[in-house]
């Protein structure tokens, strides 16, 4: 399903997703609970989001008839998976899981929580060589004011020479405020997430949301 809130975006719906989200936003759910249902609803992310990649018709031969199915264009080899980090690790490792030959990106980048608009800060970056010669897939649970997502792209795109039209962003969450920001500078990422909720708060968290993945996910 698309959006009208970002030109390349793809908001994946399902049952499942519902029934594991409800686990997460949960206030109450153990941080051992929350580390289970987040892998469970990451790996559902995951195969979307591969599948968002160019593919080709194929047909195959089944024990019994002919199958004519869809296979992937993209190398492995030739494709970096890049964590935002310290939340984006736990959707790069998901990735990973799938596919072990993905190459792997750092970049550290935090919000200042003692100001006003929660700027980004740029901290550290470990890219691997030629990665603007690779598909891209940017990782980081939650997109609220999209401030470092926008600073990890200014990254990849204007430092690293990486194509916009070659990454694909995963997200788990995403706030309309945050996909009008990536819409207006970068419209060419594909963006795969599997919410859009329904606003900011007054101190740039996401709502409804499920509150600091990071903090849920490795229980600091």
């Amino acid at each position: 399903m698309s959006s009208g809130l970002h030109p390349n975006l793809t908001l994946v719906q399902s049952k499942a997703l519902r029934l594991l989200f409800t686990k997460l936003r949960d206030k109450n759910t153990s941080q051992v609970d929350f580390v289970q249902y987040s892998k469970r609803l990451m790996r559902l992310l995951v195969e979307d989001t591969l599948a968002s990649l160019p593919t080709v018709e194929i047909e195959r031969q089944t024990p019994t008839g002919l199958f004519k199915g869809l296979e992937s264009t993209t190398i492995p080899s030739q494709t970096c998976v890049v964590s935002i980090m310290r939340s984006g690790d736990a959707l790069l490792e998901s990735f990973r899981e799938v596919e072990p030959a993905f190459k792997v990106g750092k970049i550290l980048i935090q919000r200042d929580e003692a100001s006003a608009d929660k700027t980004a800060q740029f901290f550290y970056e470990k890219l691997p060589p030629g990665i603007h010669e690779m598909n891209v897939i940017l990782c980081d649970p939650m997109v609220a004011t999209a401030g470092s997502a926008i600073a990890a792209l200014d990254l990849l795109c204007q430092v690293k020479h990486v194509d916009p039209s070659q990454i694909t962003f995963a997200t788990i969450i995403c706030a309309p405020e945050g996909l009008g920001v990536l819409a207006r500078k970068y419209p060419e990422v594909k963006i795969v997430t599997a919410a859009i909720d329904e606003s900011l708060n007054d101190e740039k968290f996401i709502v409804p949301g499920l509150g600091d993945f990071g903090d849920r996910f490795y229980g600091t």
